[in-house]
């Protein structure tokens, strides 16, 4: 039969832990003890019947031993070991710990001579070519080198590309010669964009003086040339041309006029209709609706990402009338196929199954999910409701004490 039994936990108030019935007897209880403690052969405690274990080390050796007696554990270390303990107590002369000599550029020390570190040397740097790992460089000195005897001719609009070619920069060819005047009939060819400004003389406009047949404009007057009405390329548009727009009925409305003439110009304005008929589809990747949308009919979502909800509880199952199972599937590698958690109506309790279809109507259970009771009694009897006396199922009574129910 199932019912609500005590689990026994560090602290719980259980005889057995306690030994208040006298449980354990001394008998029972008689405690291991080490013999003898041996180290490279020597024995330490050597057949005494109580003693005491000292583990010590020179101060000066090195060797630090640390003990917690809470934990009854022995820690070994290094510390500050002495040059003297080492084997080889010194390199090349010098003693651990000691400065090497210096060795400066200069040139005493040849390429053939050794140098120790034991005492002062100074080493010489041979004629021939040397890079910036040989010798150091005043870089300063160097660049006013090169900037006196190189860069300081040149100068102004005169510059080297990256292939070591001079080039007249802008600034000098309009320097020189754009802001002159240009003399009439000279022939300018533009290869560049160089210029920032060409002047023409005088004014051409358009109007019915200088058709294409009938002459040119060489800039040394004003002239006006004439323009052509028709539908050929080229040709412009006669200012009384009308245009007419139309629209559709339950789509797409117009105001101000259903035609405009161009010459006089007009405005026509484009709306959508208080009611659009007809089945439409919307294919931008986003659409935005700023205010409320209501749907009077069924709204069908085949592909939700980000989905936010305002309301702080979801009804799932609202057209039951009757008790019934319902939950959520999370799809794995199987279209509409995945892992479920769902309340179980048969049995009561909220569960988890797997390879779930999202269509099913009957939902059974691979396990259920457990819950815990807090009371505010020490009795879980008297206290849980029959709902939650289900197998797993947790109690946790004023006094600390945990029940499951089994």
């Amino acid at each position: 039969m199932a019912e609500w039994k005590k689990v026994v936990v560090s602290g719980s108030d259980v005889s057995q832990l306690n030994n208040d019935a006298g449980y354990l007897t001394a008998a029972d209880a008689a405690p291991n003890a080490f013999a003898t403690a041996s180290f490279n052969g020597t024995n330490l405690i050597a057949d005494q019947g109580a003693d005491t274990l000292n583990f010590a080390s020179s101060s000066d050796q090195g060797l630090d031993i640390s003990a917690a007696a809470g934990s009854d554990t022995l820690t070994f270390g290094l510390s500050a070991i002495p040059n003297t303990s080492l084997a080889n107590s010194t390199i090349s002369g010098v003693s651990l710990g000691g400065n090497l000599a210096n060795l400066t550029i200069g040139n005493g020390l040849a390429s053939s001579d050794a140098y120790n570190g034991s005492t002062a040397r100074t080493a010489a740097v041979g004629a021939g070519t040397h890079n910036t790992n040989d010798v150091a460089v005043n870089t300063s000195t160097l660049t006013q080198a090169i900037s006196g005897s190189i860069l300081s001719t040149i100068s102004g609009d005169v510059n080297v590309d990256v292939d070591g070619n001079s080039v007249i920069q802008a600034s000098a060819v309009e320097g020189t010669m754009l802001n002159s005047d240009v003399a009439d009939g000279t022939t300018i060819t533009l290869s560049s964009n160089t210029l920032s400004t060409l002047k023409v003389p005088n004014a051409l406009t358009a109007g019915t003086g200088l058709s294409s047949t009938n002459g040119t404009f060489d800039g040394s007057g004003a002239a006006t040339f004439s323009v052509d009405y028709g539908s050929s390329a080229g040709d412009a548009v006669e200012g009384n041309t009308q245009i007419t727009f139309a629209g559709t009925a339950n789509e797409i409305t117009i105001d101000g006029g259903s035609s405009i003439t161009l010459g006089t110009g007009g405005t026509v304005t484009y709306g959508l209709a208080d009611t659009i008929a007809g089945n439409r589809t919307f294919s931008g990747d986003t659409i935005t609706i700023n205010k409320d949308l209501v749907v009077q009919g069924t709204a069908s979502f085949q592909n939700t990402e980000n989905l936010l909800v305002a309301d702080q509880f979801i009804l799932l199952n609202s057209g039951s009338a009757g008790t019934a199972p319902g939950g959520i599937v999370i799809q794995q590698a199987t279209q509409d196929v995945g892992e479920t958690f769902a309340w179980s109506s048969a049995d009561v309790r909220w569960g988890v199954t797997g390879s779930f279809s999202a269509d099913a109507t009957t939902f059974s259970p691979d396990a259920f999910v457990n819950f815990v009771v807090e009371g505010t009694t020490a009795d879980p009897d008297t206290e849980v409701v029959a709902k939650y006396d289900k197998k797993g199922n947790m109690f946790v009574g004023s006094d600390s004490e945990i029940w499951i129910y089994v």
